[in-house]
Formats: structure tokens, sequence, C-alpha cells
């Protein structure tokens, strides 16, 4: 049996160190993440395969929550994935609330530390970037601005809110999560802030795009590759990246 195991090794040591690489550096270094809802629309779609450095914030121990080096801070306005308190589901939402924020959250609008991030009555109107139908009312894309950069907001004017209006401060190492799309998303405002070790990191861009038509795969090419933190025009670039 032991000449076996040593004939095996020999015969696929190259291909077994090649895959122990590639699974290390995926679980450390950097991931892809497919993201089956539309809680971050407009800036992730149904569909999107997105891309994930695991080194931007920290270093962990490999299949651990177990934090080696911090390595550099999570900013306001950052597109994070991680685990969800409590069941460990992998999510991925826009960072809204940092430690030791107050925060004033109501019908999706945002104020951390009295800071207003968007004023719907002050707002310039040529910032209103789309309104659509759709089968429940008429959904508004506006420019939403925080310290670290612009991006879009999905909102639906006509839809009950489903949340109560929330003023409370961010606990120390933990974080505030909130889905792009305000009136369709699962976030911080149902489950809690998240710890800082359940941060698995930040997504920059868009790998691929595929969705399904019945059985056929249908791939969004104009994806392919797209900035997560640009604006629908071209704006609004991160400056970390």
């Amino acid at each position: 049996m032991k000449e076996y195991w040593q004939r095996f090794w020999d015969s696929n040591k190259v291909f077994i160190g090649f895959l122990a690489f590639i699974v290390l550096f995926r679980v450390s270094v950097a991931d892809q993440y497919h993201v089956p809802s539309g809680s971050m629309e407009p800036t992730i779609a149904i569909g999107d395969r997105i891309f994930v450095s695991k080194l931007t914030y920290q270093l962990k121990i490999p299949f651990t929550n177990i934090v080696l080096f911090q390595l550099g801070e999570p900013k306001r306005g950052d597109i994070v994935v991680f685990e969800r308190p409590g069941d460990h589901t992998v999510m991925v939402k826009r960072l809204v609330g940092l430690p030791g924020d107050f925060m004033e959250i109501e019908s999706g609008f945002i104020r951390a530390n009295g800071e207003t991030f968007f004023l719907p009555g002050e707002d310039p109107p040529e910032r209103l970037k789309e309104a659509r139908l759709n089968g429940i009312g008429v959904s508004l894309k506006y420019h939403e601005e925080m310290s670290e950069g612009e991006y879009t907001v999905q909102r639906l004017p006509y839809y009950r809110e489903q949340y109560e209006p929330m003023k409370f401060r961010v606990p120390e190492d933990h974080f505030f999560f909130m889905g792009d799309n305000r009136d369709n998303s699962n976030d911080s405002r149902s489950w809690g802030t998240v710890p800082r070790d359940l941060l698995k990191g930040k997504a920059s861009r868009v790998l691929y795009s595929m969705v399904f038509e019945g059985l056929v795969p249908v791939f969004k090419w104009e994806r392919t590759g797209r900035n997560l933190y640009q604006t629908s025009d071209g704006n609004g670039s991160d400056k970390t990246n």
C-alpha cells in the first residue's frame, strides 16, 4: 500500500501542487462570486460574476475567520463580500456605516454623523438618471455620493416602505451594509451590523455576466470587465481602483 501511494504521489505531485495553489489562492488572495439576485442593481446585475480581492482589508488563516494581519480599512461606499451573521450566507452589499458612526436611515436615504448623502428635495434635477415603468410602479435611478465616490441607487418611489426609520450607532469593529436596490434588498436593516472578521473582500469588477433563458445560457457581453465603481454614464470611478 505504501508503494502504491508513493507511485501515486510521484505521478501526480505537480497536479496536486497546482490544485493546492489554486485552492489557497481562492481562499486567501482573490476569488469570484456569482450574484443571483437584484439587490445591488443597478450596480451589479443578476448573473454577474464579480472579482473580489481578499487582501484589500486583511489576511486570514485559510479556511477560518481568524485574522493574521490587518492590511487596510474598509471605506464608506466600498462594495464588500462578507458572511451574514448567524447563518454565514455569503452576501455582497454596499458599505454605508463605519464603526462608531451615528446612522439615521429613513425611506432608504442615509445620514451618517449628520452628513446627508442624498436629499431628494435639494438634489439637482439633472441628477435623476432614469425613470422606467415596471410591474410595481415607477423606478427612479439617482446618484448618491459618499466620501469615497459616487454611484447610482435605484428606488421605487411609490413602493411601500418595508423598514421603519432607524437611528443607531454602529458598534466598534462592526459595519452596516445596504443594497443599492434600496426597496428590494435584504441587508443590515434586517439582520444588523457585520463584525470585521466576517468580511471576505472588496468587489471591484464584473468578470462576466450570464443568465439562463430556459436551458439556454445568454451572455451579457456588455458587462464584461465593468468597473463596479463607475456610474452608468461612465463617471465616478473609485479612487482606490
